[in-house]
């Protein structure tokens, strides 16, 4: 047992954050079930009692089982820290593979498949069970173990060379080492916005090109009204593994494309779709994107800054039964088990920003379209299909919602704010 200041206190953060989580979801739960038998207030003319009932039985159902997870992410995080099996992992990896970049890299890629494993069976009972039961599962299990494998595939891919290279840059550069390995990821993240709908995303869903017509005509006479550049439209196969319904787009610049879910094709009309899709040009028209690569650098690069900091720190390995010989592959592996008892608490700033990115997002949409009932309406079946929560607790929004409650969108839409007009592209 790895009894010591350093584990203890890694073990009560993540302990404390548990117990925090569990009081909200606890609180969030009390409070949809006070309102179960009623509709809340404004919302009778498009949810009837028996949907809103169910949107609040799968809420409370998802409720428990990410309790469920939180209670055996905590056993799963305590057996790591205390019982040693780690550094057998790890020296086991070195035997195997050698322990120069070639094995580190090895070496970690294969400790992270073998932790992954034990929450496969979350992953398939959500799908297979939850999600099923509320009629959303319109997956396989051979489309489930496939994605699985072409995931697993990916990951070694892709992180072989990333962390062959940084393992090279920290033995090489020992006080430069977290800057280049930053700015690799950083390059990395960017990259992967361009090859993703090139490379990725093809091998898990179908996109076809949206077919001459109305919506089409729509879409391209919205993008431009509001010189957004776009190069294609598709709709993807969504409905092969879910009922949920969504949009996004794909690519930078040039290589930007529209990609609709054909479930969000089948529930809504041509307006109400272009209301989805000027919202997602309000996020360009605002530079949200750049914002948020902008943030998650800053919150990667002293992410990084804390790792230099403890790898120099012989200590801090050692309480975990490390040896600080090679210390790139424990350091990595121990900083993303700490990590969450901390960036838990930082949580409600980023949702906090996302959900002001929302509001700005909402007002560009009903100044483009030069009304909001098309976007209300839109957001509306979007909770309404998707069986979403309307109505959270707050605090139990401020940690877990990056987008305002559905109310909370309606009242500012219909409310205009001198930020809005203030904030406008």
């Amino acid at each position: 047992m790895l009894v010591n200041s350093v584990t203890t206190t890694v073990v009560t953060l993540l302990l404390f954050k548990f117990i925090f989580e569990n009081i909200l979801h606890f609180i969030n739960n009390y409070h949809i079930l006070l309102h179960r038998k009623k509709i809340p207030h404004g919302f009778e003319t498009f949810i009837d009692l028996p949907t809103y009932q169910n949107s609040v039985d799968y809420t409370l159902v998802k409720s428990n089982f990410s309790s469920f997870c939180g209670a055996w992410s905590l056993v799963f995080d305590i057996f790591l820290i205390f019982s040693g099996i780690l550094p057998f992992l790890l020296q086991t990896g070195f035997n195997v593979f050698g322990n120069k970049n070639f094995g580190q890299a090895v070496t970690f890629l294969s400790i992270h498949f073998i932790l992954s494993l034990f929450w496969i069976p979350f992953s398939w009972w959500r799908q297979f069970r939850l999600e099923d039961f509320f009629g959303f599962n319109r997956s396989t299990q051979n489309i489930f173990w496939t994605d699985k494998a072409k995931e697993y595939l990916l990951s070694f891919v892709f992180g072989f060379p990333i962390f062959y290279i940084i393992a090279w840059f920290f033995q090489s550069f020992p006080r430069s080492w977290w800057l280049w390995a930053w700015a690799i990821l950083f390059i990395f993240q960017i990259t992967m916005v361009i090859i993703y709908p090139l490379l990725i995303l093809p091998l898990f869903n179908k996109l076809t090109p949206l077919p001459d017509g109305e919506l089409k005509e729509r879409l391209m006479q919205l993008a431009q009204t509001t010189q957004f550049p776009i190069n294609k439209i598709f709709t993807m196969d969504g409905s092969k593994r879910s009922a949920h319904s969504n949009a996004f787009f794909i690519g930078l610049e040039k290589f930007r494309h529209i990609v609709l879910y054909d479930t969000l094709i089948e529930q809504m009309t041509t307006e109400e779709i272009a209301a989805v899709l000027a919202h997602e040009i309000g996020h360009y028209k605002h530079q949200h994107i750049r914002t948020n690569l902008i943030v998650e650098g800053v919150y990667s690069f002293l992410g990084f800054g804390i790792l230099y900091y403890l790898s120099s720190r012989h200590w801090f390995l050692e309480s975990f039964g490390f040896q600080t010989e090679y210390t790139l592959v424990p350091l990595i592996l121990i900083f993303s088990i700490a990590i969450s008892g901390i960036t838990f608490w930082i949580d409600p700033f980023f949702n906090y920003l996302s959900r002001k990115h929302e509001y700005q997002a909402d007002r560009f949409t009903a100044d483009t379209l030069g009304q909001t009932e098309p976007l209300i309406s839109s957001l509306r079946k979007l909770h309404k299909e998707n069986l979403s929560n309307l109505a959270p607790h707050l605090i139990f929004s401020t940690f877990h919602y990056s987008h305002p409650t559905l109310l909370e969108r309606e009242i500012a839409l219909q409310n205009p704010t001198p930020d809005d007009h203030r904030t406008k592209a």
